[in-house]
């Protein structure tokens, strides 16, 4: 479409040249040092994977000022239920950034697990602050029992409730021309400002993967220390009581603690294999022998053990997977009989 009906070739300019420099105007640029492969993404496709990434963190702020004022903990496990999603944002950023390099097809599955691990996280948080609000499954069923059936007035009660205001910290132009001056000016960086490193054209693992998980890091951090500050040293990611959170917290709820800790950690060995021996079919060319090839059974166990020591970072987010999920599998797995004993 762009080369027989627009008339637009690879790197072509566009929208006046704010799209994409020609080609002469780049290699004009006092730094750099090399030329745009044809797969570069134009600045226009940048806009939006910024944007993205950006707004997203705003988003998760708002959420978490949101708890602040409501005073509603459950809020904030709603943040650390989108970080997932953040970090997939962040693999198909750093992915671009090398120019899609197949070396680098990992990111590409990370990613996936990334959005499904946050949908997964996500659902967790909201169906938590569901209940907070007074809501159950009951509610599923749009149509009352009864003219006189009083299920769903507590959370009638509740969306009642006048909403407490708090003066914004900035306005909603200033926010605005904040993300939109933050968006262009990493649009253009890395777009221009890569063409002068040798980074981008020689596709490193190590680094693409430190770009992953150090930046959905920082931001983590940042909430783990703002949960510090405001709990007086209190580091819990989910609000469960008094106490911090810990493996203690998960033997509270007995055997349905224990049979959810089991689940959470299943799920991290299932998924943990596969990624392992697809990333060696990335690395070598062939899938892992495991049973015959000694050497490939030992690459796929490094590629695990690499994981596990990485998953070691997210130990509370598991733990609080783990006690989100235990009321479910007392009540569905283990029919209540967990809480009698």
């Amino acid at each position: 479409l762009g080369t027989n009906v627009l008339g637009i070739e690879t790197h072509s300019p566009f929208l006046f040249g704010a799209g994409d420099l020609s080609e002469t105007a780049t290699l004009a640029l006092p730094w750099v040092t090399h030329s745009e492969p044809v797969n570069a993404l134009s600045i226009p496709t940048w806009i939006i994977h910024f944007s993205s990434v950006i707004e997203y963190l705003v988003a998760m702020n708002l959420v978490w000022k949101f708890s602040q004022v409501t005073q509603n903990e459950k809020w904030k496990g709603l943040t650390w239920g989108m970080l997932p999603l953040h970090a997939s944002g962040i693999c198909a950023c750093t992915y671009h950034f090398f120019y899609n390099p197949s070396s680098l097809q990992f990111l590409v599955s990370m990613q996936a697990g990334f959005t499904l691990l946050g949908n997964i996280t996500c659902m967790i948080a909201a169906y938590r602050i569901a209940k907070s609000n007074g809501w159950n499954f009951d509610e599923v069923n749009p149509f009352p029992r009864s003219n006189s059936d009083p299920r769903g007035l507590i959370a009638d009660g509740i969306a009642a409730t006048p909403l407490t205001l708090v003066e914004p910290e900035e306005t909603n132009q200033v926010l605005v021309a904040k993300v939109v001056g933050l968006t262009l000016f990493l649009s253009y960086l890395v777009k221009y400002g890569s063409l002068g490193i040798d980074l981008p054209f020689e596709p490193n693992p190590a680094i693409a993967l430190a770009t992953v998980i150090g930046i959905p890091g920082v931001t983590a951090f940042r909430y783990w220390k703002d949960s510090q500050t405001e709990g007086e040293g209190n580091t819990e990611l989910f609000s469960f009581g008094d106490t911090s959170l810990s493996m203690a917290d998960v033997k509270k709820y007995g055997v349905s603690g224990t049979v959810a800790y089991v689940l959470t950690e299943l799920a991290f060995w299932i998924v943990a294999f596969p990624v392992a021996a697809f990333a060696l079919y990335q690395s070598t060319g062939h899938w892992p022998d495991v049973i015959n090839e000694t050497g490939d059974r030992a690459a796929v166990l490094a590629f695990v053990f690499a994981g596990a020591n990485v998953a070691r970072a997210f130990v509370p987010l598991r733990l609080g997977a783990a006690l989100a999920l235990a009321p479910w599998v007392d009540e569905n797995l283990l029919g209540g009989k967990s809480a009698d004993e």
